[in-house]
């Protein structure tokens, strides 16, 4: 299953399903569900490839990227927006290379993604109404920066910095106003994925993959504090080999997993961990397909739109750009 760089119902009576929070990717199309995997529900229907669904926090609307018609050698993907019931899709970008991994910030009106626009893989802002871009990172020789996560009060953005030689794996924190960053994971020789900010912005959940010799050694889910401190490693069932590619929070006690159990030569489904007592649930089964991506929204996110006190500072964003 792919992870870099290739790694909804609404609630507001216009479909019947009041409890489907689930958005998710299953045969490269946009799902979504029920918290205990019912009510499955088919949103995009096409021969390309769609992935990495974010719910808005309004929930009113789903960004998604999309696979394009090649006009390069590169593979090349775009950001869409559709309304939570899968209808008026519209295209949000428009490059030739990668534009990958939407998510949006806590007012609705931005989305931070990744794009190999600049050059390397970097994070970028987009203003959702007048689909304006800005950069958020530079380029670092021989890195790329992706897996970028706003914070609930839309004020910092946490990612992923991969080196490639030497092989290192670091996260950051960036703050949007002063554009100051400090480092919340250290260099070391792991793989990064799946940062996600708690939704009370207490912690971060993050995915740290090392590799030997002979292949993937060590796959884990860790949530710190804020300033570092281990919180909970989640421990998966000794059941051969648990490979993970993705996973978000589910509210603050439990955690969506994108899993494989066999070493990664098996099907990924989506499972719902708790925190507390490390019990894991199957919410997809579907023999022969990966199902992943998960994003998940409250109940309580779908009828009332954020505060305007978590609007983004736009144009101090787009004078220190």
């Amino acid at each position: 299953m792919r992870r870099f760089l290739i790694f909804s119902i609404l609630l507001l009576g216009i479909v019947p399903f009041a409890t489907a929070k689930i958005v998710f990717m299953s045969k490269w199309e946009i799902y979504m569900m029920d918290d205990d995997g019912t009510n499955v529900q088919r949103l995009t229907f096409n021969n390309l490839y769609d992935s990495s669904p974010s719910w808005s926090p309004d929930g009113k609307y789903i960004a998604f990227e999309r696979e394009q018609e090649r006009k390069t050698n590169e593979q090349n993907h775009d950001l869409f927006i559709m309304n939570a019931d899968g209808t008026q899709e519209r295209k949000l970008t428009t490059y030739t290379g990668l534009d990958l991994g939407p998510n949006w910030s806590p007012d609705n009106q931005h989305i931070s993604f990744t794009s190999t626009r600049g050059g390397n893989a970097n994070i970028y802002i987009i203003d959702v109404k007048t689909k304006e871009i800005i950069a958020l990172t530079r380029n670092i020789k021989d890195a790329t920066m992706q897996h970028a996560s706003w914070s609930p009060d839309g004020k910092q953005i946490a990612y992923v910095v991969t080196q490639r030689n030497p092989f290192l794996g670091a996260i950051y924190i960036v703050d949007l106003e002063s554009r100051n960053t400090r480092s919340f994971i250290r260099n070391v020789p792991a793989l990064f994925y799946a940062v996600n900010w708690s939704p009370d912005g207490k912690h971060i959940l993050y995915g740290e993959e090392k590799h030997g010799n002979n292949g993937i050694i060590s796959d884990k889910l860790f949530i710190r504090t804020l300033n570092g401190r281990l919180v909970k490693e989640i421990k998966l069932p000794p059941i051969k080999q648990w490979v993970i590619s993705g996973a978000c929070w589910m509210g603050t006690q439990h955690v969506l997993l994108t899993a494989v159990n066999d070493g990664g030569r098996g099907q990924y489904d989506i499972l719902r961990y708790t925190i507390a007592t490390d019990k894991i649930v199957n919410l997809t089964n579907s023999p022969g397909v990966n199902d992943g991506f998960p994003d998940w929204i409250d109940d309580t996110s779908l009828a009332v739109s954020p505060s305007d006190k978590l609007a983004i500072l736009w144009g101090l964003l787009k004078k220190t750009d």
